[in-house]
């Protein structure tokens, strides 16, 4: 794949790493405002999941009807290689987009934001490559019709396990009154008299704690009385999800406030046809975030009506919310467990660990060592140059250590080791940890 080649780095020698470094954009000045609509005039981005090729399904199918490691890798395969040739037409229309809009008005906007989109695509790649293969190789793949979901109050979640459905919806309004009339469990700080405001019936619920949505499926459990239900955790929450389209219509930098949970229904659809994933509101999941003394801060997914629109993305994981309050932009969905039998084991998109890489240099040359990441079998090497903010995808070993050649003297860079694991993610491709080569070759370990 021409990612993997160091003229890689010369092609995109203009990816901003928005994605990846969102936080330090946000800081320099990037404001919500600037970014909330980045992508809604673009006419050469997909807007809904795409759709499985012929061959994806056949290997899919020959999977689920003989699950072996064979096929298993037949099927990775074809799902890498697709994921490829959608980077590569990526690639290729940046560099028509250079040259059709080179000193036009609005041109520098447009790159810009084809850029992004392919800088992002290369940040996520094992993420977006091994939730892939947790969904294909779900037995109810194949039988599941998207279009019928609009049918069903709950959604399979694809690769959690056979039993783990997801509400097609946040939890609205008129739903959590139900709850609170059966248990006199007491309302939202922002309804009045003892209920929501007028015609707010299918808004998603907001000010609910964490554990105020816990008690809300507690209560659920036993109104069923057959079926469990509980809060996903981060990695249900995504596989639910799936990937955002990236000109996706949805409520984010559009309206002061929630909208109904329906109202994008018929345009943005998540992975299996659940709605309401991005904007509107945060939603609670179970997977804790670093807490400092005794606060518990939960991981909440999906942006708001009022977060910037790369905010919104499944793969983002930075916002956390104490578990305890409620907010204005936070509201939650529930998980619905079949017959109450969680799987053996739960999906969790657990971030392998970090990597200490050493770097020794020899004239022109760098060779980057590490020991070996428990689970990884594969190693993915970016460069990253800290003044000017731009990354290059260099190569892909299943070594520990790699050698890097033609080093211009005076050149100051970065490079990242990223592990990869067929189920497992990693995520850190940010400068915390990177490993330095100076202008005289002195090297600095930051990870």
């Amino acid at each position: 794949m021409k990612a993997i080649k160091k003229i890689f780095g010369l092609l995109l020698a203009a990816l901003l790493l928005t994605a990846a470094f969102s936080a330090a954009a946000l800081a320099a000045g990037n404001t919500n405002n600037d970014r909330m609509n980045m992508y809604t005039n673009s006419d050469f981005i997909e807007k809904e999941q795409p759709e499985l090729s012929g061959k994806t399904k056949e290997l899919i199918s020959r999977y689920q009807k003989d699950p072996t490691m064979e096929n298993y890798l037949n099927l990775r395969d074809e799902v890498i290689k697709n994921y490829n040739a959608v980077l590569d037409r990526k690639e290729t229309k940046l560099e028509e987009l250079k040259e059709e809009t080179a000193g036009k008005p609005g041109g520098d906007e447009i790159v810009s934001e084809m850029e992004d989109i392919v800088q992002e695509m290369y940040i996520t790649y094992w993420n977006r490559i091994n939730s892939s293969m947790l969904r294909f190789t779900d037995p109810r793949l194949l039988k599941w019709k998207i279009s019928d979901a609009s049918r069903y109050e709950y959604i399979p979640v694809m690769g959690a396990g056979e039993s783990i459905y997801v509400k097609r919806t946040p939890v609205t309004n008129a739903e959590y009154a139900e709850f609170l009339a059966d248990t006199g469990y007491p309302v939202p700080a922002n309804w009045k008299n003892g209920t929501y405001p007028v015609q707010e019936e299918d808004l998603p619920v907001n000010f609910v704690s964490y554990e105020d949505a816990q008690a809300y499926c507690t209560w659920l459990t036993e109104q069923d009385g057959v079926n469990a239900y509980r809060l996903p955790n981060e990695s249900e929450w995504e596989l639910a999800a799936g990937h955002m389209p990236k000109d996706a219509d949805f409520n984010c930098g559009i309206n002061d406030g929630r909208t109904p949970v329906e109202q994008y229904a018929e345009v943005t659809r998540g992975a299996h046809g659940a709605v309401d994933f991005w904007g509107n509101v945060w939603e609670w999941t179970s997977t804790e975030r670093t807490g400092a003394d005794d606060t518990t801060i939960l991981g909440v997914k999906g942006g708001s009506w009022k977060s910037a629109r790369t905010d919104c993305r499944s793969e983002y994981r930075e916002e956390g919310r104490d578990a305890s309050s409620g907010y204005e932009d936070v509201g939650f969905r529930v998980i619905q467990v079949l017959n109450g039998e969680e799987p053996e084991q739960k999906a969790e998109l657990a971030a392998l660990a970090f990597p200490t890489v050493s770097a020794v240099s020899a004239g022109d040359t760098v060779t980057l060592s590490w020991e070996p990441v428990e689970k990884a079998i594969e190693y993915q090497i970016f460069e990253y140059y800290e003044e000017t903010g731009l990354l290059y995808m260099l190569d892909r070993t299943s070594e520990t250590s790699v050698t890097i050649s033609n080093l211009k003297e005076g050149a100051a860079c970065r490079y990242i080791v990223q592990p990869i694991s067929y189920i497992e993610i990693a995520d850190n491709v940010s400068p915390e940890n990177s490993v330095a080569v100076t202008a005289a070759f002195l090297l600095e370990n930051q990870s």
